[in-house]
């Protein structure tokens, strides 16, 4: 009776080694059969075979496309909208205005019998001066150049050139007697050109007032309304 033999570490290594590549060999065809190569490689295995005498006498059958033609109304798609032209549309549509709210003019009023109309607007600077000897020397500062009080009109009245507003006009100073027409009554010395003088109850306010350019309304009288 033969006795076995046991295998020596070199040829443990060796069966080992063969098993390994078994073991790969075979995972390695499984993961191409799930890839789909193996398939792949079959098919085009059967297309390179030569053809047969029957194939060969087989008339060759074109296959015709079974799209509809792009002219029948069935599968027409609509085109491609550019976003330029998307633009283009949304620009088009009219834009809702809102209503513009316009300042209030005086259209006319009467004033110590006479009725006075818009005239012009200027940009003037506007000063402020007050009744006494301070700002009116060497007038004491109670009398006016149209010889009227510094009173009249409850002490609102302005100083101009008279050369550029005449005397008796009416102004509308912004910020000035609650924005009211007062009239021109008085003029100065250094009130020449764009300027105008307000005349404000105390040397204070006077000072306080400062100095602005505003847009003034003038208004001039008229015979008839």
């Amino acid at each position: 009776m033969r006795r076995s033999r046991h295998l020596n570490r070199g040829e443990l290594w060796e069966l080992g080694a063969l098993m390994g590549l078994l073991v790969l060999l075979f995972f390695g065809l499984s993961l191409f059969w799930r890839m789909g190569h193996i398939p792949r490689l079959l098919a085009s295995g059967e297309s390179l075979r030569p053809a047969t005498k029957t194939n060969a006498i087989r008339p060759a059958v074109q296959v015709m496309p079974t799209a509809i033609h792009p002219a029948s109304p069935e599968k027409r798609t609509a085109p491609a909208i550019q976003p330029n032209v998307v633009r283009s549309v949304v620009r088009a549509q009219p834009a809702v205005r809102r209503p513009v709210l316009k300042r209030m003019v005086h259209r006319g009023f009467w004033y110590h019998g006479r009725y006075f109309v818009p005239w012009e607007h200027l940009r003037l600077v506007v000063t402020s001066y007050a009744p006494d000897r301070f700002c009116c020397w060497p007038y004491p500062g109670t009398t006016t150049a149209s010889g009227k009080s510094v009173w009249t009109n409850d002490g609102h009245l302005v100083a101009a050139d008279t050369r550029l507003i005449p005397m008796g006009m009416m102004v509308r100073v912004p910020g000035y007697d609650a924005d009211r027409p007062v009239p021109v009554l008085d003029r100065g010395g250094a009130i020449k050109g764009y300027r105008l003088d307000v005349l404000s109850p105390t040397l204070w306010q006077a000072q306080h007032w400062g100095r602005k350019l505003l847009m003034v309304e003038i208004y001039r009288p008229v015979a008839h309304p």
